[in-house]
C-alpha cells in the first residue's frame, strides 16, 4: 500500500504508526508534531465547513470541533514542554516568588485620601 498525500497535508496516520495518536513528542520530533498538528486541524476544520454547506449531522460536526479543540490544546501544551527553550517557562522559586511580591508592593500606590501601612496596604489618612 502506497502513502497517500504529501508533506503538509493530513492523510491519517502515517503507513509506519499503528497507532499515532499515542505517540509521544519530543524536542527531536515536537517541529513535526506540529506540522502534522496543524494540517490535522486544517483538514477538520475544512471537514466541518463542508458538512455545514451540505447539511450533515450537528453531531458530526460538533465531534469535529471537539477535536480541534483537543488538537489546539495539545499542540499548546507541547509548545510549553518541547518547543524552544524562549518559549518555555521558566520554573519559579518560593524566594522568586518573594521578590516579584515585594517590588508589586514597592510599586502599588494607594487613590487619594489613602496611605499605604507598613503591612503594604492602604488605609485611609487620619485627619487631625
Amino acid at each position: 500500500m502506497g502513502h497517500k498525500g504529501h508533506w503538509g497535508e493530513y492523510s491519517g496516520n502515517a503507513k509506519w504508526s499503528k497507532d499515532h495518536a499515542h505517540t509521544k513528542v519530543t524536542k527531536e520530533n515536537y517541529k513535526a508534531s506540529e506540522r502534522d498538528d496543524a494540517a490535522h486541524i486544517d483538514y477538520l476544520k475544512r471537514d466541518v465547513d463542508y458538512d455545514n454547506k451540505h447539511g450533515h449531522s450537528d453531531e458530526k460536526m460538533t465531534a469535529d470541533e471537539k477535536h480541534i479543540s483537543k488538537l489546539a490544546g495539545d499542540m499548546k501544551y507541547d509548545k510549553e514542554h518541547h518547543g524552544s527553550p524562549a518559549h518555555q517557562k521558566a520554573p519559579t522559586t518560593s524566594e522568586e516568588n518573594k521578590k516579584m511580591a515585594m517590588t508589586m508592593k514597592k510599586n502599588l500606590k494607594c487613590m487619594e485620601g489613602y496611605v499605604m501601612n507598613s503591612k503594604g496596604k492602604c488605609v485611609p489618612t487620619k485627619k487631625a
